[in-house]
């Protein structure tokens, strides 16, 4: 397994993987979001097999006023369907970690839906717990 940079002719694996999750996205909002994520701060990591996507994972880094250094955040993160309990995730989330780690980041986050228990267990098998709570509020377009 490759793992690299998305690059924008990646955006119809990322699209089908994002569906998968639960959340269609069009080929060019795919485009534009891999461009977005080569941004400072910013990083998306692909995971290839045999010269084909089957995964990745996004990343984001910032600063908080009440701690030294930076925290780091999983975004999204997916194995296709037919690529999963392979090892490829493990891989891609080794590599992300390893890459916040070379960062200085002294923490990381991620969010799971909590209809995702499956993923959540994963996550706590990797050394992950649950620190915090989680509140959302969605703003109405106008």
């Amino acid at each position: 397994m490759i793992i690299r940079a998305a690059k924008t002719k990646d955006a119809s694996v990322l699209s089908n993987l994002l569906e998968q999750l639960g959340y269609p996205t069009s080929v060019s909002s795919c485009r534009e979001k891999i461009k977005a994520y080569t941004k400072k701060g910013y990083k998306m990591l692909m995971a290839e097999v045999d010269r084909s996507v089957t995964g990745f994972i996004s990343l984001h880094w910032y600063d908080t006023p009440h701690q030294s250094g930076s925290i780091g955040r999983i975004t999204a993160f997916c194995v296709n369907e037919q690529s999963r309990t392979k090892g490829y995730g493990t891989q891609l989330l080794t590599a992300a970690e390893q890459h916040f780690k070379n960062l200085y980041c002294y923490k990381i986050e991620v969010t799971s839906n909590l209809r995702r228990t499956q993923t959540q267990q994963y996550y706590k098998n990797m050394g992950y717990g649950e620190t915090s709570k989680h509140f959302v509020k969605f703003l109405k377009k106008d």
